[in-house]
């Protein structure tokens, strides 16, 4: 028995550990495939799976999807498909992978390729539901995401709905730069009419082509992922993404220098090296490291007889591989006069393919500056910023997914799991969410139309509520003001109204509902509905908001809710450099809340919460550090004002995205609200919020039914300030 004994030991160890190796995860986020196994598994259980993937395919502990999919007992994985590179992503270009039945799997692998771009009839007949697990490499030219919006198209004419698990955009969220494809110009190498670099995520980007496409569309969202987050701080390891793509370095440098392709200019050493034969390296590199180009610089080097440059990226955060690009394109040109190629008579070059437009070629003969080329574009490429907004899954805050993103099929229905809770967005006929206004393809010139201004409730006004307080000088206690409802600063006394006796309160559990962000063409939709039960709020107000929302702000100071600030901007890298730009800030709304309703506001909200660490990252480090950071003084500073700042400790999760529903809005208080005595709500009412107003019936009836009566929130009652 004693000589079992350890074998018994090991088995055990054994068992413990999960297939795939050890459990341990040093990622800061989880995957999309970690979070559909973990949270959304039903999503595919009893499910035939058709799996678009290649070895960039796993979970944050790197096992791979197919390996996961395969071990699932409640899964049947039927077929594989996988872009140009193969399975292994080590195909070429010129002899790309083909179709085949696994040799292991033995199930159908279907290679795509330029020349073989859509999956067969077949393939899909046999799925119930197509998986996407693929890692984007952030530029325009990937062919994995014409891969990606080629199935999508494909399973809309199967009527196959897609799950797409997502993945970080290694180019980070925040870049967003070069020509826009123009619709002549599409092709393998230029599915959609996006810029050279997206800034979108692969599950933003399918939400993108969903616009057109209008596939039964699913997206499983990271956790943890954060817009401005760079790869490297995801603590994922890379995975080499193609042949022509070693490491990292070399998909954030591609822009740059390979943006040449088709033309004489070169590149070499995985991107790092960009030049020409019979350069001037020295006076290439000089033209380049006078245009100040953030995050990089330029040493002039020879490969022979080729002069060029090598790239020296010393700041990945604020490095433009396409703006680079342009440059290097431009001054190596000017340099060298080296001949563009043409596109004639429908034949179109792979440097047009590449710039998405002719326009660039044209600028280059012209002998026009890198700054002129820049300004050709920037219309087009501004309006692509702001439409891509309607697609975003993340913000600034770590995201916590509660559901999937759901884009429901033109004129179809929305189809859930068994015991699956709607979730996500669910875009409407054009695939963009229901609540939202129209939006315009990319390059059109067409502005999104404005939603309709809710008409206000009755007229009949409530006795407002009189802050204790007034801000003033530093140092001094701030003076109590005498509020006037509706006015502008006049004079005018209202009559005193004797306040009735106190009486006790119904219950002790108390929830102040806030919303950030407006006023805005939602907060209307609001007052309604809490003018309708009889309750009051609290609006914190970003200054910028206000001009052309007086009206509205006047409405809600004169229906009894509290007035706070939310700063002007509401930019962190403007509030956050010091504790004076903090006030100047802050100050600069708080004047035009006064001078739209008479009171300058006591109570205010940080952007972020007042523990947030975003500051961290903006404040003047010549000023701040860690250990003395700017948060520290701004809140030293408030309280000498007399300021009283207002955190939370629930919400409804509406500042992740403007990709949510009602039905998930009230979902995420139902989740974090149990009996505690007082909450506060983090909700918005900006124009993009319209969800959070569709909620707030369900939410007050909710909140009502767990025994809660409803309160705006007082200065004088500074506990509030210290639930988050």
């Amino acid at each position: 028995m004693k000589r079992i004994i350890p074998f018994l030991i090991l088995a055990l160890i054994l068992c413990m550990v999960p297939p795939g190796g050890s459990s341990a995860n040093t990622a800061a986020i989880q995957l999309g495939s970690d979070v559909l196994f973990d949270q959304f598994h039903s999503w595919i259980e009893g499910k035939k799976v058709g799996l678009l993937t290649n070895q960039t395919g796993g979970n944050s502990r790197g096992v791979s999807t197919i390996d996961l999919l395969r071990r699932d007992r409640q899964v049947t994985l039927v077929s594989l498909i996988t872009p140009e590179n193969g399975l292994d992503g080590k195909a070429g270009v010129a002899q790309p992978a083909g179709s085949y039945v696994h040799p292991v799997y033995g199930i159908p692998v279907y290679g795509l390729s330029e020349a073989n771009r859509v999956p067969a009839a077949e393939l899909y007949a046999g799925m119930d539901v197509l998986l996407v697990d693929l890692q984007d490499t952030g530029f325009r030219m990937n062919p994995y995401i014409t891969a990606l919006r080629d199935c999508m198209e494909a399973a809309k004419k199967q009527g196959k709905p897609v799950i797409v698990l997502d993945r970080p955009n290694p180019l980070g969220g925040k870049i967003v730069d070069g020509p826009l494809l123009e619709p002549p110009y599409l092709s393998y190498i230029g599915a959609d009419t996006l810029p050279m670099a997206h800034g979108l995520t692969i599950g933003e980007l399918a939400l993108f082509f969903n616009r057109e496409i209008g596939v039964d569309l699913t997206v499983i969202p990271m956790k943890g992922y954060t817009r401005s987050m760079l790869y490297p701080e995801t603590g994922l390891p890379w995975v080499q993404s193609a042949p022509e793509l070693p490491t990292l370095h070399t998909v954030v440098s591609y822009l740059a220098t390979g943006i040449g392709e088709g033309t004489e200019l070169q590149q070499r050493d995985d991107y790092a090296w960009v030049g020409l034969e019979g350069l001037d390296a020295v006076r290439f590199a000089d033209l380049l490291n006078s245009s100040l180009l953030p995050g990089v610089v330029f040493l002039p080097e020879m490969k022979g007889t080729a002069g060029g440059v090598r790239l020296q990226i010393n700041d990945p955060r604020v490095f433009n591989p396409a703006k680079t690009g342009m440059y290097v394109l431009a001054y190596a040109h000017q340099l060298s006069h080296f001949p563009v190629p043409k596109s004639v008579d429908g034949q179109i070059t792979l440097f047009d393919k590449r710039m998405g437009t002719h326009a660039i070629g044209q600028s280059l003969e012209q002998e026009k500056s890198p700054q002129e080329i820049e300004a050709s574009y920037a219309p087009q490429l501004a309006r692509f910023a702001e439409l891509r907004k309607s697609f975003f899954i993340y913000g600034e805050e770590p995201y916590q997914p509660v559901l999937p993103i759901h884009s429901k099929p033109a004129g179809g229905q929305d189809q859930q799991p068994a015991g699956a809770q709607q979730g996500g967005t669910k875009p409407g006929a054009t695939g963009q969410p229901a609540t939202s206004p129209a939006l315009p393809k990319p390059g059109t010139g067409q502005q999104p139309a404005t939603q309709p201004t809710a008409k206000p409730g009755g007229t009949t006004q409530q006795p407002s509520t009189k802050p204790t307080a007034k801000p003033g000088a530093t140092g001094q206690k701030p003076a109590t003001p005498t509020p006037k409802p509706g006015t502008s600063g006049g004079t005018t006394q209202q009559p005193t109204v004797k306040p009735p006796a106190p009486s006790k309160p119904a219950t002790d559990k108390v929830a102040y509902l806030t919303f950030d962000d407006g006023p805005s063409v939602v907060t209307p939709q609001v007052l309604d509905t809490l003018k309708k039960y009889g309750i009051k709020a609290t609006f914190f107000i970003v200054g910028r908001s206000v001009p052309g929302h007086e009206a509205i702000l006047k409405r809600a100071y004169a229906e009894g809710h509290t007035i706070g600030g939310h700063t002007y901007s509401h930019d962190y890298k403007i509030v956050y450099k010091s504790k004076e730009a903090f006030f100047a800030d802050l100050e600069k709304g708080n004047q035009l809340i006064e001078k739209a309703i008479g009171v300058k506001p006591v109570v205010f909200r940080y952007p972020g919460g007042s523990t947030n660490t975003v500051s961290h990252k903006y404040q003047d480090p010549k000023l701040y550090n860690l250990e003395h950071p700017v948060m520290s003084a701004i809140k030293a500073e408030a309280n000498e004002r007399g300021y009283i700042f207002i955190d939370w400790n629930v919400t409804n999760g509406d500042a992740r995205s403007n990709r949510y529903t009602a039905q998930g809005a009230l979902a995420n208080i139902k989740q974090q609200v149990k009996n505690q005595k007082e909450i506060v709500i983090l909700m918005h009412d900006s124009s993009t919020k319209s969800p959070t107003a569709q909620a707030l019936p369900e939410v007050i009836s909710f909140l009502k039914a767990k025994g809660y009566r409803f309160e705006a929130i007082k200065p004088d009652h500074p506990t509030v300030s210290t639930v988050k």
